[in-house]
């Protein structure tokens, strides 16, 4: 009887009987995910930055009027 084996990512669950091939997905996976979380934390200071900038126009054009 093989064994299932099972790895859990940021609440999903991966599973497979072949050890080796669910430890690779496991990590592409994990890469994958982590790879995603900074490209949308990157996107965030970067809009944040460009509203904060803004702003700040808007007060500097209020001011000189």
């Amino acid at each position: 009887m093989n064994k299932i084996y099972h790895v859990i990512i940021r609440g999903r669950t991966l599973e497979s009987r072949n050890i080796k091939e669910l430890l690779a997905r496991a990590v592409s996976e994990k890469r994958k995910l982590d790879r995603d979380a900074r490209l949308h934390s990157q996107f965030q200071q970067e809009t944040a930055a460009k509203t904060l900038s803004n702003t700040i126009n808007q007060a500097h054009q209020a001011m000189v009027m």
